[in-house]
This record gives C-alpha cells, sequence and structure tokens, in this order.
C-alpha cells in the first residue's frame, strides 16, 4: 500500500530574560535580511496546500465512488448492460459530483475457482448462464447460523435419462484469515480404497484468501458413489463437510465461501458433458476501482444473494384482506349474510416504510358457492345409456353322440334330436333298458361375449313309445370336466303318449356349487368345464320318445337396476368393453369456461361376502369427439380411478377437463371386479356448471378504481374483472353439491396511482383498500366470502428480500376435514414448497445475525372457524429435518384458521402471517425446499395462495485488500 503523508513539525525553545532586548535587536536586524525571501516562500506553502487540499478532495471523491460501487452491488443497480456471468468485462460508472468533480467506479466479476476456467469448460458467458439455469447441476456451500461448526458443501444433480456423471475435483475458496484444516473432511477420512477419497489434496493462496481443491485420477468415482448420497424427487443429493480455522481476532465469525465442482460424463450419454462445471452463483465476488483525478482506490467486495430458482421478486410485501360475510346467528357456524364491501387500512395492519415505493399488487377474492346442475340421471332407468353388453341366450344344438348307458336307438343319435323347434317329430331317438340309462351328446365351442353367466338349461321334447303309457321318466343331464357320470334332477317327468317339452336350469356349476362362470362354459377341457349335455333316465319301460334335446346359456347385462340404482356385478373373466356404461347421447359444453364444469356421481360397493381386493376398481372416462375416442386413450390406469378397494358410500366430483368442454361431451364407466359377489352402485349422475365471481369493485382511500377498454388504470363506476379464476369443489361441510372459487387479478397500476398525490416523493401503497360486490351462498358450514391484497415494495429499509409466491395458479385446495391437505397433489399429506435456495443469514461485519427472522410466511385461507379447533399449520426444515407448528397472537396453533387476522373488521378467511426465526433452527443455509403440513379437525377451509418472504442478500466491503494510489 502506498501512501503520502504532508505534517508540520515545530520546536519551541526558551531564553533568559535578561537577554529579551538583544534578540529584539537581532529580529529586527534580521527582519531586513529575510523578508523577501519569507514573503516567497508564503507565496510557495500556499501553492503546495492548494496541491494537497486537491489530493484530498480527490480522495473523498475517489473514497464517495467505491461507496457508489457497493450500493449498485448491493441493490442490483449495475445497469442492463451488466452481465454477472462475464468474468472478462468491467463496467463503468460515473458518481454524482462530490467536492465539484466526479469519479469513475469500475465493477468486474471475480472468478475464485483455481483449477478452471469458464473456457477451460468449453463455456463463455452466454452458455455459462444457460448452463447454470437449466438447474441441473447445483453446489453450494454454508458455514451454517451457529459459529465453529464445519463448513458443509452440497450438490444437487437431477439428471437425464442415461446421465452418468462423474467427479474430477470439488473446490472451496476461503476468505483471507480463515483456513483449511488439513486432512479433516469427510472425503479425506473415506477408506484408502473408497473410489470417492481424493488422489490428492491442494492448498494454495490465491488472490483474497486461499482454496482447497480435491482433485480426482480417471476413471473420476460416479456422483452417486459419494458420501450421504440421497434421491429426493428425482435430484440426487450428496453432500459432505470439512473444518476450517476462524478468523485469530474474530472467531465468531464465519467464511462467506465460495464452492465449485468439475465433472465428466460417458461420452455415450445423450447430453455428454452439458455441466463439466458448476460454481455457487450465489457468492459473488468483486474488484471495485474509483479514479479522481490522479487518485485512485481499489478494493474487493463480496455479496451472498439467493439463487433465483423460481418467481423471486427482490423486495419485501405486506397482506391484508377481510371477509364479506358474516355469521350473525347462534351457533355460529353457518354464516348467513354477505355485505355489500369490506375494507382494512394498510397501516393497520403492517406499514410499509415511508421511502418505500409500490412494486406489484395482486388482488384474490374467494368464495362458495352452489353448484348448478346441467344434466342429471336419477339411475332408476338406462333411458340415457348404452349397455356394453345386454343380458340374453344362446341356444346349443348336439353334434356329436356323447355317453350313454343302456339302449338308446338309431346310431347316429344327435341328428335326430338336433332342434329347437319339432319338425313334426317325424325323427327321433328311443330308449328301450327297462331299468332306464343315458344319452349324452356332444357340441360344438360355445362363442359368446365375456360377461356374466346367469344359468345353463337343457330342454328335451319326449313321449312313450306305446299307446299305454307306464311309470317311466325323463331328465335332462349335463357331463362336467372329471366327472365321469351325469348331473341331472332329482325327480323325472312322466311325459305320457302325446309329446312334452321338458327342461331343468342349472344356475350353479353342480361340480364347484358356485355360479357358472365364462370358462366354465366356453372351454370344455377347462377344469370344471360344461362338455356334454342330454337325457337321464331311471325308468325306460315303457320305451321312451325324444325328438328335441338342446342347451340354452343365458348370460346376463353387467350393469342392472337396483333399487332405483345402476348396479355392476363382477364377473371372474377379462372383458372390458361388455362393462361399459355409456351415455347414449352427447351433450354440449362447448360454451362453458375450462375449470367450470364437474361430473358428479354417488357411488358405493357392495359384497354378499367377503370384501372388495385392492385392485377392484371402478374407473370413469370422458369423450369430446362423440365417442370416437376416451380420455383413457388404450388402457385404464390410476387416473382414470373413481375408486378401488371397500368404500363408503359417497359422492365423487371430477372436473371435466378443457380438452372434453366440446359439443360432443360424453362420459363412461368401468368397473373390474372379478367375482359375481361384487357389486359397484352408482347414483344421481350430474353434469354441474360451477362459474366463479370474475368481477368486484375496487377501491383506493374510497375512490373505486378500474382498467378502462385500453388497460389503463382510471377512476370511475366500473367493476374490476379477473385475469384468472379457479375453482375448487367443496365435498364436505354442505347439504348440496357446492365448490369454491377463487380470482385473482393483478392491480399493480391502480395501486401505484391512486391515490393521486401531487408532488409524492414515494407511492408507498399505505392506503385503504376496499373490495366489494364478491357474489357467494350463505347458509352451509363451508359458506364464506373475502378478499386479500398482497403489496410487494421495494425500500432501502427492506431491500434483499426474496419473495417466493404460490397462489390458485397451482395450489389451490380444500381440506374437508380431519386430514393434512396434500396442497401439492403428489399423493402425501402437506405439501413441499421448493424452486429456491435459502441464504446465509444477513451478518453484520462481526459475523454476528443482525436479522433474527429467516422468514415470513403469509397464508389466505378461506373459511376457517373459531369454534372447531384441531387446525394448524407446521414447517419442517429440508436439511434440518426439525419442525415447529407456526402460530401469531391472533392465531394460535391448533386453531390457525380461526378468521381472526390482523387488521380485518370481519371474521370469515385468514390472512396470517407467521415468522421463523434462524433460533428456531428450522430452515438451514442451501435449503431448496421445505415441507408444510396443513392438518385440520374438523374444520373445513380453502388453502388460496401461500408467499414467503426471506432475506436474500448481505454484502461486505473491504474483504480484501484497499489500495489507494495517489501519485
Amino acid at each position: 500500500m502506498r501512501k503520502k503523508y504532508c505534517g508540520i513539525s515545530k520546536k519551541i525553545a526558551a531564553g533568559q530574560a535578561g537577554q529579551a532586548l538583544l534578540i529584539v535587536l537581532v529580529f529586527f536586524l534580521l527582519g531586513s535580511l529575510t523578508l523577501t525571501p519569507v514573503l516567497m516562500h508564503m507565496g510557495t506553502a500556499l501553492k503546495t496546500g492548494i496541491k494537497y487540499e486537491g489530493k484530498a478532495n480527490e480522495l473523498y471523491t475517489a473514497d464517495a465512488g467505491i461507496d457508489t460501487g457497493l450500493w449498485r452491488i448491493k441493490y442490483d443497480y449495475l445497469g442492463p448492460e451488466y452481465d454477472p456471468y462475464d468474468y472478462a468485462s468491467t463496467w463503468i460508472y460515473e458518481t454524482d459530483p462530490v467536492n465539484h468533480s466526479t469519479a469513475d467506479v469500475s465493477v468486474q466479476n471475480l472468478w475464485l475457482p483455481s483449477n478452471v476456467t469458464l473456457a477451460d469448460a468449453g463455456l463463455n458467458a452466454e452458455t455459462a448462464r444457460a448452463m447454470v439455469e437449466t438447474e441441473k447441476l447445483i453446489i453450494s456451500g454454508t458455514s451454517g447460523a451457529t459459529p465453529g461448526l464445519p463448513f458443509h458443501i452440497k450438490m444437487d444433480l437431477t439428471p437425464a435419462d442415461g446421465d452418468n456423471v462423474t467427479i474430477k475435483s470439488i473446490g472451496v475458496w476461503l476468505p483471507q484469515g480463515f483456513t483449511y484444516t488439513a486432512g479433516n473432511s469427510e472425503l479425506e477420512e473415506l477408506s484408502a480404497f473408497d473410489p470417492c477419497r481424493p488422489d490428492s489434496v491442494i492448498i494454495q493462496a490465491v488472490a483474497g484468501g486461499s482454496t482447497v481443491i480435491w482433485n480426482y485420477n480417471p476413471p473420476y468415482p460416479l456422483f452417486i458413489n459419494f458420501p450421504n448420497y440421497t434421491v429426493e424427487d428425482g435430484t440426487m443429493i450428496i453432500t459432505f463437510s470439512f473444518t476450517y480455522a476462524p478468523l485469530a481476532s474474530d472467531p465468531d465469525k464465519m467464511p462467506l465461501a465460495m464452492t465449485w465442482v468439475t465433472t465428466e460424463m460417458d461420452p455415450t450419454c445423450i447430453n455428454p458433458n452439458d455441466v463439466p462445471l458448476a460454481w455457487d452463483t450465489d457468492i459473488r465476488y468483486y474488484k471495485i476501482t474509483s479514479l479522481a483525478g490522479n487518485t485512485n482506490i481499489e478494493t474487493y467486495s463480496s455479496k451472498s444473494q439467493l439463487r433465483n430458482l423460481g418467481n423471486g421478486i427482490a423486495g419485501d410485501y405486506i397482506a391484508i384482506g377481510n371477509s364479506v360475510m358474516l355469521d350473525n346467528y347462534y351457533p355460529y357456524d353457518k354464516r348467513d349474510t354477505v355485505l355489500a364491501e369490506s375494507s382494512t387500512a394498510v397501516a393497520e395492519v403492517a406499514p410499509i416504510p415511508a421511502n418505500g415505493d409500490v412494486l406489484y399488487a395482486y388482488l384474490y377474492w374467494s368464495g362458495f358457492r352452489h353448484s348448478q346442475s346441467l344434466w342429471a340421471d336419477t339411475c332408476s332407468n338406462f333411458n340415457n345409456w348404452t349397455l356394453g353388453s345386454a343380458g340374453g341366450s344362446l341356444n346349443v344344438l348336439p353334434t356329436g353322440d356323447g355317453l350313454s348307458s343302456g339302449a338308446w336307438t338309431t346310431a347316429p343319435l344327435y341328428d335326430k334330436v338336433d332342434e329347437t323347434t319339432s319338425d313334426g317329430d317325424t325323427d327321433y331317438i328311443i330308449g328301450t333298458t327297462d331299468g332306464g340309462g343315458y344319452q349324452l351328446f356332444t357340441f360344438d365351442t360355445i362363442s359368446i361375449q365375456e360377461q356374466p353367466i346367469a344359468s345353463v338349461t337343457v330342454r328335451i321334447r319326449a313321449r312313450d313309445d306305446t299307446t299305454s303309457s307306464g311309470t317311466n321318466d325323463i331328465r335332462p343331464a349335463i357331463k362336467i370336466n372329471g366327472i365321469a357320470t351325469p348331473y341331472y334332477p332329482g325327480s323325472g317327468n312322466n311325459p305320457g303318449t302325446t309329446f312334452a317339452e321338458y327342461s331343468y336350469t342349472w344356475t350353479s356349476n353342480p361340480r364347484t356349487g358356485v355360479a357358472w362362470t365364462y370358462n366354465d362354459v366356453t372351454n370344455p377341457s377347462s377344469t370344471n368345464g360344461l362338455q356334454q349335455f342330454g337325457v337321464y333316465s331311471s325308468d325306460l319301460y315303457p320305451d321312451m320318445r325324444v325328438s328335441i334335446v338342446y342347451l340354452t346359456v343365458s348370460y346376463s347385462a353387467y350393469w342392472s337396476i337396483n333399487s332405483n340404482q345402476f348396479q355392476g356385478r363382477g364377473v371372474n373373466n377379462t372383458a372390458v368393453s361388455p362393462r361399459y356404461l355409456t351415455m347414449t347421447n352427447s351433450y354440449d359444453l362447448s360454451s362453458y369456461d375450462p375449470g367450470t364444469i364437474a361430473a358428479s356421481w354417488t357411488q358405493s360397493d357392495y359384497e354378499s361376502s367377503g370384501s372388495l381386493e385392492s385392485d377392484d376398481t371402478l374407473y370413469y372416462a370422458f369423450s369430446g369427439d362423440n365417442g370416437a375416442t376416451w380420455s383413457n386413450g388404450a388402457a385404464w390406469d390410476t387416473d382414470d380411478e373413481a375408486f378401488h378397494d371397500d368404500i363408503t358410500s359417497g359422492s365423487k366430483f371430477i372436473l371435466v377437463p378443457e380438452a372434453y368442454l366440446t359439443s360432443g361431451f360424453k362420459m363412461r364407466f368401468y368397473f373390474n371386479f372379478d367375482d359375481l359377489t361384487e357389486y359397484v352402485r352408482l347414483d344421481n349422475i350430474n353434469i354441474y356448471y360451477m362459474p366463479p365471481d370474475t368481477s368486484v369493485t375496487f377501491k383506493i382511500d374510497g375512490e373505486q378504481v378500474y382498467f378502462d377498454g385500453d388497460g389503463e388504470p382510471v377512476a370511475g363506476e366500473e367493476s374490476l374483472t379477473a385475469g384468472f379464476s379457479a375453482v375448487l369443489l367443496n365435498l364436505t361441510g354442505t347439504t348440496a353439491a357446492g365448490y369454491s372459487y377463487a380470482s385473482f387479478k393483478d392491480v399493480t397500476d391502480l395501486v401505484q396511482k391512486y391515490p393521486e398525490t401531487p408532488g409524492e416523493t414515494h407511492h408507498t401503497g399505505n392506503y385503504e383498500f376496499t373490495v366489494g360486490d364478491i357474489s357467494a351462498d350463505t347458509g352451509e358450514y363451508v359458506s364464506y366470502a373475502g378478499w386479500s391484497l398482497i403489496i410487494i415494495y421495494s425500500s432501502p429499509d427492506t431491500a434483499g428480500r426474496y419473495i417466493y409466491l404460490r397462489d390458485i395458479h397451482d395450489i389451490f385446495a380444500f381440506n374437508g376435514g380431519n386430514q393434512n391437505l396434500d396442497f401439492d397433489n403428489d399423493g402425501d399429506g402437506g405439501g413441499d414448497v421448493t424452486g429456491f435456495l435459502f441464504p446465509e443469514p444477513v451478518r453484520d461485519k462481526y459475523g454476528v445475525v443482525v436479522d433474527p427472522t429467516a422468514a415470513k410466511i403469509t397464508c389466505f385461507v378461506g373459511e376457517g372457524d373459531s369454534i372447531y379447533t384441531g387446525d394448524s399449520l407446521m414447517i419442517t426444515g429440508q436439511q434440518s429435518g426439525s419442525s415447529e407448528y407456526l402460530s401469531n397472537d391472533e392465531s394460535p396453533w391448533n386453531n390457525i384458521w380461526n378468521s381472526n387476522s390482523p387488521g380485518m373488521s370481519y371474521p370469515g378467511v385468514d390472512v396470517d402471517t407467521f415468522y421463523v426465526l434462524w433460533t428456531d433452527s428450522i430452515l438451514t443455509p442451501k435449503d431448496t425446499s421445505l415441507h408444510l403440513d396443513m392438518n385440520s379437525g374438523t374444520d373445513a377451509w380453502n388453502l388460496v395462495y401461500f408467499i414467503m418472504s426471506v432475506r436474500s442478500e448481505t454484502v461486505t466491503a473491504g474483504t480484501g485488500h484497499y489500495i489507494i494510489d495517489n501519485n
């Protein structure tokens, strides 16, 4: 460091008093000799003083330039040309005048990985950005929130099919004063035979600190072989830690270190080496230079900021809201009165700083409504439906002679009886054995649709062979595979001297004692297959003539009417299409908006014995082209499932996808039950229309505002129209079919403009907001109506926050009570909030955490009730695994949705904000997700939005060299 100094030295001498006159005289004498040179020296000193003052002014101006550079870095005011992935360029800025001069400030990104450059990896700024933004490979590091803990490095890899990623090296840059404890990393503690133990570890001093690089030789170890390997939702994760020595002068200070990794992929992979390098883009280092005149100051600064992996917004937010539906009557469990409007002032909830400005404003309104039935069937007949296969019967004639006992004439026998109606009895067979006997016949393979077999009937026509009758008898008979003799009824028929017709029906297979199966009837060689049919007699005296013998197989439809319900009966076969129940005529849904149409029915199962198996399933499908194609495609799977296994009777509601909102809409059902004792039942099939309320009135400080036809913000008596709406079926808490809706409108331009205040420096958003004309129905347990407004603002007091918003575009969800709301629809209770990378805590220059809040979370929930407890909101950290129930002064942890939120004048909805502290040890730097469990007891409610704010960045100046050059 080079410095210039200017100083003045004085020496005071004392003399004796008796010498005073002499001294005066001497000075008088010398004065005449030195006056001119002194005056000349005074002129030179004045010039020198001016020069030193100019240098000081330059120093002050240059120093102000450094402050300007730091400010620009902190608040992302680096201009449109700045590229965070460009490590070669320098960006120049000019300060405002300071001491009548300006400074030129330059900012340059510093590349810290010491063993690789972007060029080494075949990258430039553009391709590096594209690679990073794929989020395929993310590396991050954290020293945590507590001094003394190891430094953790974490890598997240979301591979493509066939990827085979290996690790070439892992590196970390540590700031000056922090030193790596050699040999003290989890990697170096691995066995010598472990492929993930580094082949070499290089520690070297570099600009501003030191680097540690764990290197591997070919063949490089696979990503999946590294320590602590896990997989979460398709993302592979590895972590390891190392220890370091802190600053001797400040042992509680923690390093703002930067990590990186180099990789290699098998060249046969689909995308070989598409992530050859990854580095922690949350940690950035800058070189700042300020030049004023001949004075140049050079310094280095760091910035830790939250990586924006979703819809992050710099700034902070406030959320307000109110209800427009009241519950005025005991027992206060059903709201009964809709208000015209309601108001809430921002200042009563969380005032925006006076130097704040509105960045964005989002308005939501939501309520409950009863559904409108467009089409209905009470299921008392099949007038509106086509069965996949109707019931019927098939007659089967003999085609050959089969087993025989006793004497029967005249062979061949089968062609004498192979008819279903009498041909005048011109041909017949005669049984002549007094002691009786049987004659059976073979038949061709029975070919019918695979559906329930109701019965097997043998029909015969016979008479005595003489004119005198006796006590003989004749009976139908059948033979089943594996049984040598035929089955026949217990009593016979004595026909007399004229031909008469007789029959016997077997409703079950006589060998098994249970209902016939399709295989029993159509496959004679099967274990219980029907093989032959014919006649049997215990007494053929007098002789007996038989002119007709044939078999009737009766089969029933899979669907029938039972107690004014559609009933489907299970069968042990693999038939599909015969089990269909399909709307006969299409219904025109082409004029309805997506998300507003639902199909509904009441469904139940019944078993005469036993219970359904886990794979016994009722399915549904939609068609938009009059049944030419169906939503299930070529197969039925879980996406088409109405229910499986045993259920209790209940209603099923399915939103009809947009693709089927056509003039050719149809629906159909199919079930795969495989036992005759198993039944599915359907009733009250409906097509419902569920329109959201898409317009409201909106006032700011009492002035109604809206958007005109050109989308411009104006004041006037017009309504706002929603930009997006969603509908949600409410399956409990209502006596009739009903739904909740939620609508959204971006009102940024309105909130930024109104109220109009001439000369204002900041338009803060600290106003009273009124929302009215929200449409909803009262009288149900889930009846509600309300609104919420989110204002996202910027302010120097709150700059450096990250906003994460999830709303009705993707998480609108209904909790019907006694469940953990699966708001991310992954099949598990609760939901994961993803798409961010959690930052380091904000610390001062001494490393002390200055903002105790790790995150602020707000939820907009419709319909919570204070009289029902058991609803809660629990947060669980990704890396910590620790959990905590959230609460605030108005909402206790076990009655979180109690319609009691700050600033609201009426109960009915919740807009509650909760704070998670660093000391709670829930959220950890570098978390990429968190989990929320939203349990409810008796209460039913709707989640409209979730918003989270975290401190996203900190700037630390002077972490490297500070050089002043004022030659």
